[in-house]
């Protein structure tokens, strides 16, 4: 049915992509234009924030949700029975009981108002998790389908 990703994996991939071209700008400044100081500052500061970029975006992509007709898959992060788990989650669409979203007011400054999913299973197991970082479409789409799952 779904694959949902991060936001956040577009820009940090155009911010790799401009270290990149950095990186390759500087290069060719030192070829051409021997000791001097502006390529070596674009090779080394590309260079390094290349990597950050570059690392963060994988991190990124790993949080990727699946839903199929099913299973969803939760990325890491989730909470089963108030333990957090730092591998996937795969959840039976058939198993799901009930789901619960619970909203949490942020001060505005620092963070948002970001809503908490909980999903009851048919064997007593709660797992919580949030859908901020996939947008309000992504996010809605996504408990529109688990809850069409309950009601079959």
């Amino acid at each position: 049915m779904g694959k949902y990703m991060s936001r956040d994996v577009i820009w940090l991939g155009i911010l790799t992509v401009i270290c990149s071209i950095a990186v390759t700008v500087g290069a060719v400044f030192a070829y051409y234009m021997s000791n001097n100081v502006w390529s070596m500052l674009l090779i080394i500061g590309g260079g390094m924030l290349f990597v950050i970029f570059f690392t963060c975006c994988i991190a990124e992509m790993s949080r990727t949700l699946f839903i199929n007709g099913e299973k969803i898959i939760l990325p890491r992060g989730t909470e089963k029975n108030g333990n957090t788990t730092f591998r996937k989650t795969v959840v039976r669409l058939d198993e799901i009981t009930s789901i619960e979203s619970t909203l949490y007011k942020g001060d505005g400054i620092i963070s948002k108002d970001c809503r908490f999913h909980t999903l009851k299973l048919k064997n007593g197991t709660k797992v919580a998790f949030t859908l901020y970082a996939y947008g309000k479409r992504a996010e809605k789409e996504i408990i529109e389908i688990l809850r069409n799952s309950i009601n079959r």
